[in-house]
């Protein structure tokens, strides 16, 4: 190879890799960020949630949601957590996915007529409904399945979620307000058969996933106003991390709506 060659392929190496770390500021309705990754809007993906903006770094497979709220949400089921580890939880992957990554419309309709006929719905990769959607992809990761038990001759449905590892959830005084932050990593890798569903890029492949919450209220908790929140799904090792989230979102300016 020659010497021009080995310097123009070090350069284009070189790009690749800061890329990868490069921050980029996101434009919201609701407040501005600058956040690590490659952002594209991406409304086009809602799968159930209103109100946000949504964001997505097709090269990372990472996303990211902003909106505003009245208020803090699901404030006692993070709470529960504050502390230390808590070993796995189904029910930490259930209060983020409510909330942040819902089941997507067309899956809950799908759901509740094999559920009306006795058959046992399809997980959400089997539906071409989701094909190309990443919020599809996240919210798949923290469900697990409807399941039907018998309960006094009639049946009885219960919505199962996955198994995850409660990373960090803690409240936090920041300069101008309080923070709320929640974050979970499951417990095993995403599937091929989500990854091809939803055209997750290969990096994702044998990587964990995390989700994370933060809520920002100015002024504190209790001063009634609104809330800014920003969630987000990652690959494990992906460096958005949660007090980089939580730094740029309690010092960003939350435009009026």
């Amino acid at each position: 190879m020659s010497p021009l060659i080995r310097r123009a392929s070090l350069v284009v190496l070189l790009t690749v890799l800061g890329g990868s770390c490069h921050a980029q500021q996101i434009n919201s309705r609701y407040a501005d960020l600058t956040l690590p990754g490659s952002w594209q809007e991406a409304n086009q993906f809602a799968a159930g949630q209103f109100g946000a903006d949504i964001f997505y770094d097709p090269g990372s497979g990472a996303i990211v949601e902003v909106s505003q709220q009245a208020g803090m949400e699901k404030v006692g089921d993070i709470a529960r957590y504050f502390g230390g580890a808590q070993g796995t939880s189904k029910q930490a992957a259930q209060a983020i996915s409510e909330r942040e990554f819902p089941l997507p419309i067309a899956y809950t309709e799908k759901a509740a007529k094999d559920l009306g006929k006795g058959n046992k719905p399809p997980k959400m990769w089997d539906m071409k409904e989701g094909e190309g959607n990443p919020v599809w992809f996240y919210a798949s990761q923290l469900f697990d399945e409807y399941r039907i038990r018998d309960a006094g001759g009639s049946s009885e449905v219960s919505q199962e979620y996955a198994s995850v590892r409660v990373k960090k959830a803690e409240q936090r005084s920041v300069e101008g307000g309080d923070v709320l932050l929640f974050e979970v990593e499951t417990e095993k890798p995403a599937g091929d058969s989500a990854l091809k569903r939803f055209h997750m890029p290969p990096l994702l492949k044998d990587q964990r996933i995390r989700c994370g919450w933060v809520q920002f209220a100015p002024g504190g908790i209790a001063s009634g106003q609104g809330v800014l929140s920003v969630s987000y799904g990652v690959p494990g090792n992906s460096n958005l991390t949660l007090d980089e989230v939580a730094k740029q979102v309690s010092t960003a300016t939350i435009k009026p709506f």
